[in-house]
């Protein structure tokens, strides 16, 4: 089996019918669906135990999004697993198909997502991951096909509510795994969900997952030392590290780590 489609809900009723319509229109066939109901109340288990498909279907109690999205995995027996949450939709009944003929060879494959609001906006996957690119934002799950023995051995962060999709893109990137962009659209991502409507705890989430990746000296800029005043003779990139210092927490932290790591692989260079 190349492809696990998962979808986990809690009392979604509405935005469920509307993810499996979407799922069980795929032309695609080498693929299976995994449906895991968190003990819904509003008639979501109801409507899962009337459906016929390939694949699993469970109601169990769960602790949170990414304790029942662990879970889920267990039950997927695809080679590549792509969550796709109650309320969000495949962009057309081809991106199975599609993605079926190319995924394979890296860890993960990344396509294009249509993020769906007051307005519409076109989410671009990346042309490759980088650091820049994962300090700035992340990869929408939605449109990412995992390898399935990564989240086996690398399950996401439970302790975390909203960033835990992230710091598993960021660390198993930092680990070497590979990456290849699907130059096609694969899902319409409703904004209204939990994530989205708990800005305040992203950035929460996202430092303490920072310090606990980082040193305290870059987090805190003691690496800078304890000059006062900007000097005449100093370079383009001391400045721009004394300009970040003055900006709010978060942006301030988030820059700090992109120079620490700038100069990290300067001076790896220069010892060889």
């Amino acid at each position: 089996m190349k492809i696990s489609v998962i979808t986990v809900v809690l009392n979604d009723l509405e935005g469920l019918k509307k993810t499996v319509n979407s799922v069980l229109s795929q032309r695609g066939e080498d693929f299976e669906y995994i449906i895991l109901d968190g003990g819904s109340t509003d008639g979501s288990w109801e409507y899962i135990e009337s459906l016929n498909f390939r694949g699993m279907k469970k109601s169990a109690p769960d602790t949170g999004i990414y304790n029942a999205m662990n879970n889920a995995v267990l039950l997927a027996n695809g080679e590549y697993c792509l969550f796709l949450n109650a309320g969000d939709t495949f962009y057309d009944e081809q991106v199975l198909q599609k993605a079926g003929t190319i995924i394979g060879r890296s860890d993960f494959y990344v396509g294009h997502t249509m993020e769906i609001g007051k307005s519409v906006i076109k989410g671009w996957a990346p042309n490759a991951l980088t650091l820049d690119y994962l300090m700035r934002t992340s990869i929408y799950h939605q449109s990412t096909f995992i390898r399935r023995k990564l989240l086996l051995d690398y399950p996401y962060n439970e302790h975390h509510k909203v960033v835990s999709d992230w710091e598993f893109f960021f660390e198993r990137w930092l680990s070497g795994c590979t990456y290849e962009k699907l130059d096609f659209f694969i899902s319409n991502y409703y904004l209204g969900g939990f994530s989205f409507v708990n800005r305040d705890l992203i950035a929460i989430e996202r430092e303490e997952f920072l310090e606990k990746l980082l040193p305290k000296r870059i987090l805190d800029g003691s690496y800078l030392g304890k000059q006062d005043c900007v000097q005449e003779d100093d370079n383009y990139e001391q400045k721009r590290i004394r300009k970040t210092m003055s900006k709010p927490a978060i942006r301030r932290d988030l820059n700090l780590i992109r120079y620490g790591f700038k100069f990290l692989f300067k001076d790896m260079f220069k010892l060889k």
